[in-house]
């Protein structure tokens, strides 16, 4: 597996779990809002063989989870084989994704305990095209989604938000196809905020949302009647749930 990081320990990456971060590299994907643009260099990076990974992973007495991110995991051949050493070991498994892949996930899903889905745009395959710079096939992210939320496994969809990505309507597409396809994970709708990692190109024209912004997006599925739960996320607190939100601030 090529991988370009690893963080020893991460309050933000699994929401109630302190975790081990591991930053794959390559994506089939190229986001102008990406954080981790690096990721996509060819000389980024350094190949790790199974044992290596599960080795690292294991000297690690921090923690006893793993999110496993990129650039695109899926892209990795040795994944599958990874996600299985790593099982017998008991940690718990969680991985990042695109949805680009459903053929990998399948095989993926009896060995790991979570996805989180970066839904990056309404399923539109023209617009997604646009959102990703890529020429993806709408069916095989559709299809990612029913595999997974048809499993037992820990299910998330993210959404990053920028009024210089998407527009809130489309926020209410998303939320609508959710409601109709009987998700019953958790919607995260993420604040966008500039890194180092976006790089310099896009660094003013991409700016960063204020909280009521995402608040008065999410405010009108408040009290309705939702299979799925509603969650912000930000880079200084990680994830709140709306509810709670409201609450504190009525």
């Amino acid at each position: 597996m090529k991988i370009g990081g690893f963080v020893d320990i991460s309050t933000k990456d699994i929401p109630g779990k302190a975790c081990m971060v591991i930053f794959t590299v390559g994506c089939n994907f190229n986001c102008n809002f990406c954080h981790n643009k690096y990721l996509l260099l060819s000389e980024a990076g350094k190949i790790y063989q199974a044992h290596e990974i599960t080795k690292i992973v294991k000297s690690n007495k921090l923690v006893n989870s793993i999110s496993i991110t990129g650039g695109e995991p899926t892209l990795q051949e040795d994944l599958l084989n990874i996600c299985k050493e790593l099982k017998d070991l008991n940690i718990y498994i969680s991985i990042d994704t695109n949805g680009s892949n459903p053929e990998l996930l399948e095989k993926l899903i009896p060995f790991i305990d979570r996805v989180a889905l970066d839904l990056k745009a309404p399923l539109i395959e023209q617009y997604y095209r646009k959102i990703t710079n890529s020429n993806i096939n709408i069916e095989k992210i559709l299809k990612s989604y029913q595999l997974i939320n048809s499993s037992p496994i820990d299910f998330e969809i993210r959404t990053t938000y920028s009024e210089d990505i998407l527009i809130p309507k489309d926020i209410e597409e998303i939320i609508r196809f959710l409601a109709e396809k009987d998700f019953k994970g958790r919607f995260v709708l993420q604040q966008y905020q500039y890194s180092e990692g976006v790089g310099e190109k896009y660094k003013d024209k991409i700016k960063k949302p204020a909280h009521i912004d995402l608040l008065n997006i999410l405010e009108p599925y408040l009290n309705k009647d939702l299979n799925f739960e509603l969650f912000l996320r930000d880079e200084v607190v990680g994830y709140s749930e709306i509810h709670m939100i409201f609450e504190k601030i009525l």
